[in-house]
């Protein structure tokens, strides 16, 4: 049997779950002290919420309806029978626990479903909602999924992120005492950013004991501070190859134990300015994993961890709503 050279989102549900299973995206109607003016109102330089959105979904359309849509959609194409309701829109846990709560538990009672994601910032998480989600965790398969971004405050800074990486080490530490998964979305390619830069953002993600990572390359959307920044010719987002040596530099120093949830970005084509690369995300993921089989490397071999480890099965056990 060929071992894999990295933790896939995929081969981690079939331990978990026994069988496929998709994420479906949902729109909460959230939204982020980064925009509201609670910190800003610009929001991160690289975001336009509205590339986020999943698609066919519109405001105010119930959570139920939202399921309907797309969990129909993943089975024509996918085959799936089991669903993962991932709430993606701006910062989840940013407004009326309550009111989340009630989104949560229509997702959850949905048939099918066994797990919730919720995505969120790292400074969002008061005690009232860590409460909210030590419930849910007792409940189901819950992941929250923070925006760490980099382990640089500099970078932070310079992107209007709004928060610094001593608040993202709280927010995992917080969760972590409530027993409640995590994950987190790394940037890579951010201007200023370097090989070192990689590593102290892979090492800040071992010592907060993320248990899975979100990989994104910087690009430049529509509508954003980034976008004028290009167009000035002070940023320009790496080439499929720059990006592709920063990516597996980055998972050469995550623990193998972490599943990888995602090598690349995504973008709606009408949203997206550059790099034109990202078009074709097949081509990109190909690359990548043909650069790993290049270099005959993977996932934690930086760290002295062996290939063997990547394949082995994480210590996970979903509550007891799910299967």
């Amino acid at each position: 049997m060929t071992l894999p050279r990295y933790r896939k989102l995929s081969a981690f549900y079939r331990q978990v779950f026994g069988g496929r299973v998709h994420k479906v995206g949902l729109r909460g109607g959230f939204d982020c002290p980064n925009r509201d003016e609670t910190i800003s109102s610009g929001g991160c330089a690289f975001c336009n919420p509205e590339a986020a959105l999943p698609p066919d979904t519109d405001t105010g359309m119930s959570v139920t309806r939202q399921l309907e849509q797309g969990t129909a959609r993943i089975r024509r194409r996918y085959g799936a029978e089991m669903f993962v309701a991932y709430f993606q829109d701006r910062t989840a846990t940013w407004g009326d626990p309550e009111r989340l709560e009630r989104l949560c538990r229509q997702a959850i009672a949905f048939p099918g479903v066994v797990g919730l994601s919720l995505g969120t910032r790292p400074d969002c998480l008061p005690e009232e909602v860590l409460d909210l989600l030590e419930r849910l965790a007792a409940e189901t398969c819950l992941e929250v999924e923070l925006g760490a971004q980099t382990a640089s405050d500099t970078t932070l800074d310079a992107v209007n992120r709004g928060h610094d990486s001593a608040s993202t080490r709280r927010a995992f530490a917080a969760l972590a005492e409530r027993g409640i998964r995590t994950s987190a979305h790394v940037v890579l390619g951010l201007p200023g950013e370097g090989p070192g830069e990689v590593e102290a953002t892979a090492a800040l993600l071992r010592e907060c004991g993320a248990a899975g990572v979100k990989l994104h390359n910087l690009h430049v959307l529509r509508d954003t501070a980034l976008e004028s920044s290009f167009h000035n010719g002070e940023i320009l987002p790496p080439s499929l190859e720059e990006y592709a040596a920063m990516a597996v530099r980055f998972l050469e120093h995550t623990s193998p134990e972490a599943v990888v949830q995602r090598l690349v970005g995504d973008a709606p084509p009408g949203f997206l300015v550059a790099p034109d690369w990202m078009r074709d995300k097949q081509r990109a993921v190909g690359f990548m994993i043909k650069l790993l089989e290049e270099r005959s490397t993977w996932q934690g071999r930086g760290l002295g961890r062996s290939r063997e480890e990547v394949s082995r099965p994480v210590v996970f056990a979903p509550g007891p709503g799910s299967p």
